[in-house]
């Protein structure tokens, strides 16, 4: 499999563009109250989410800015969202949730971004970190859905693997700067 790091414009990429811009309907759309216009774009970006990773293995173009532009691509889309139900007085999201996700993004997108820039090294997420995206998109749509009760227990499993992705990221770091300082 080859990395085109140099790459900008490919599907996956744009892919992943389109699921961050996805965000602006969805909001209008629970605005509106219009849940299957929702629902067909969750289903949208769910889709893109899948197929943005699996079209870049298969024909062979992951980027550095794919590898950066798809967790960014779902981090629009899940705060946007998470924003809109913490102020919904019905769903009433946890903003604690909300500030943790943001503690945890603020640092790890930091060291990536200083690696990115000095070192020219850009990280895949880790296989907890895609767990949690898939597991907070579940706990969302039940708050979408107004099942805040199961959606409470499911974001407690997605606290769960934020804090071990994060975990296992800054791990990941810290075993890179290790390398280096003595090299």
């Amino acid at each position: 499999m080859s990395e085109t790091s140099d790459r900008v414009v490919t599907v996956s990429n744009l892919l992943s563009l389109f699921r961050a811009l996805l965000s602006l309907p969805i909001i209008w759309a629970l605005e509106t109250d219009r849940m299957q216009a929702v629902a067909i774009m969750v289903a949208l970006a769910v889709l893109s989410d899948f197929l943005d990773g699996y079209l870049a293995r298969r024909a062979g173009e992951i980027t550095h800015v794919g590898k950066l532009l798809d967790p960014i691509a779902d981090k629009i889309i899940m705060m946007a969202v998470m924003i809109y139900l913490i102020f919904d007085p019905v769903r009433r999201f946890p903003i604690s949730f909300f500030v943790l996700l943001g503690i945890r993004d603020i640092t790890l997108s930091n060291v990536a971004t200083f690696l990115m820039d000095r070192k020219a090294k850009v990280f895949e997420s880790n296989v907890p970190g895609k767990w949690f995206i898939f597991i907070t998109t579940l706990a969302i749509i039940l708050y979408i859905a107004n099942l805040t009760v199961l959606g409470r227990g499911v974001l407690l499993v997605a606290t769960g693997l934020m804090l071990v992705s994060w975990y296992l990221y800054i791990r990941t770091y810290l075993s890179f700067f290790r390398a280096l300082q003595r090299d």
